[in-house]
């Protein structure tokens, strides 16, 4: 989980598989915090929808998000 203030925390799944299928412990531990986003990182480049509002995305696509929230709390 990464906080993300103002936006909310955000549940993070790392996956090596190109095809990733969740934890079951993910589904439940995004039931007690009720994250802002939903990400399984995995090693393809495509990003794309699962279930439950979660988006699978690559590694450097995560990054840019994170960056992008930096330079968004830097500017306050």
């Amino acid at each position: 989980m990464i906080e993300a203030p103002p936006r909310g925390a955000w549940a993070i799944e790392v996956k090596r598989s190109t095809a990733p299928r969740l934890a079951r412990g993910f589904h439940h531990a995004c039931e007690d915090i009720r994250p802002a986003k939903r990400y399984v990182v995995h090693p393809g480049e495509d990003r794309f929808r699962l279930a439950n509002g979660v988006e699978a995305i690559s590694l450097p696509e995560l990054m840019r998000e994170l960056a992008a929230l930096d330079r968004e709390g830097a500017a306050r």
